[in-house]
Parts: C-alpha cells; sequence; structure tokens
C-alpha cells in the first residue's frame, strides 16, 4: 500500500520529524490535513511515470532534491512537486476514463507471459487519483507537504 498524507507545514519539522512521521504520526494528527491510499498494483501500472516527479527524499538529512518517487520508502513532495504531480495524475485518470471497469495487465519475463495478472478497479482508481489532484492542488499554496510513505 501506498499511503499519501497531505501535512502543514512548520518550521519546527526538521529531519527527525521526517525520518519519523510515519512512524508517529498518531502523535501528529494535528497537522495532518487529509490522507489518500494507492494499491500496489495501481502504483507498480503507472510507475514508470512517478520517476519523473520532483520531490525530496527525507529518508537522508536535509531532505536531498531528487526527480522520482521512492517505490519503497518514503517521499516528500512540495510545491516544486504540484504541477507535475497534477499533470501525470491527470493524465491518467483521463486515460483510464476510456478503459474497461476492471484494469488488466498481464505479467511478462524475457518476453514470456508468466502467471499472474495486475488488476484494479478503474472506477475506485480514478477516485483515488482525483484525491491525489486534489491534494496536490493544495501544496500550490507552499503552506502543505504530501508525505508519501511506501509499505
Amino acid at each position: 500500500m501506498h499511503e499519501f498524507f497531505l501535512i502543514e507545514k512548520n518550521e519546527a519539522q526538521d529531519d527527525y520529524f521526517f525520518i519519523n512521521f510515519y512512524r508517529e504520526k498518531d502523535n501528529h494528527k494535528e497537522i495532518i490535513v487529509d490522507y489518500t491510499t494507492l494499491e500496489i498494483d495501481v502504483f507498480d501500472y503507472i510507475f514508470d511515470s512517478m520517476t519523473w516527479i520532483p520531490c525530496m527524499n527525507p529518508a537522508f538529512p536535509g531532505n536531498p532534491k531528487q526527480v522520482g518517487i521512492n517505490h519503497i520508502g518514503i517521499t516528500l513532495f512540495d510545491e516544486h512537486s504540484a504541477a507535475t504531480l497534477i499533470s501525470i495524475f491527470t493524465a491518467w485518470r483521463d486515460l483510464l476514463k476510456n478503459g474497461p471497469s476492471l484494469i488488466k495487465k498481464l505479467l511478462y519475463y524475457n518476453d514470456y507471459p508468466v502467471d499472474g495478472i495486475v488488476s484494479f478497479d478503474r472506477d475506485s482508481t480514478i477516485a483515488k487519483f482525483e484525491k491525489i489532484i486534489d491534494l496536490s492542488t493544495q501544496l500550490l499554496d507552499s503552506k502543505h507537504y504530501i508525505y508519501h510513505c511506501a509499505i
């Protein structure tokens, strides 16, 4: 599961805060504005485009800037991430509107199909993408972060 927390920015948020936010999120309910999730199958389906998003890596001191979400771990998005997040999730939302109600992707290894199909519900996924678009829009005010945690 991939979790996305819209949190308020404040001056007390240091390296310790960001590295430990997920474990201590119950102690920070007052700054959690909103929340959503993405299923692993959905995330894997769109992953290539997720590597294009400017972000920060709070797993390292100083939250170094990088491009591309952490597939396993934590990622921090701010106002510099907003336009790309909005564009990518809007494009996926609009694309999936044209698909069947159950989205399926065959899995391949060395050009041969393997057992297993990645599948997910189109309409609930579109709703999740719309939620992420809404969270990302709120980054534009420079008063929020989206804290992503991949489990």
